[in-house]
């Protein structure tokens, strides 16, 4: 019991810190939408992978039936996130630097909030 809860502390820890990386990556534009939605279900998946296998294994065996269950599961897991994370916008990226004003010389008034 203790080695399954081992691996699942280290499983989520990798995990994480993979998910971690993926999002810190996204948001400084240096991977896109797919490979993040991608990296990110992945990582998900991998996280639920030991303590899914030791509860298949331990109620219906080490056997085929038990491993086509855990590919079954695993990979509802994965396609469902995936779909759902492309589902998700690109956020605006925040601007390093100056903001850009308008190139008129005149003012804008602010927009009114009287409806017609």
């Amino acid at each position: 019991m203790m080695e399954i809860l081992t691996v699942q502390v280290i499983a989520a820890i990798l995990g994480m810190s993979s998910t971690a990386t993926a999002d810190w990556l996204y948001h400084r534009g240096r991977i896109g939408t797919l490979l993040h939605s991608l990296w990110v279900s992945i990582s998900n998946t991998v996280i639920c992978l030991p303590i899914l296998a030791w509860t298949f294994i331990v109620f219906l065996g080490n056997g085929v039936l038990s491993c086509g269950l855990i590919a079954a599961v695993l990979s509802l897991m994965f396609f469902w996130q995936y779909h759902n994370l492309l589902k998700i916008p690109p956020e605006q990226r925040i601007r390093r630097g100056p903001i850009p004003m308008p190139s008129s010389g005149r003012s804008i008034p602010p927009p009114s909030n009287i409806s017609r």
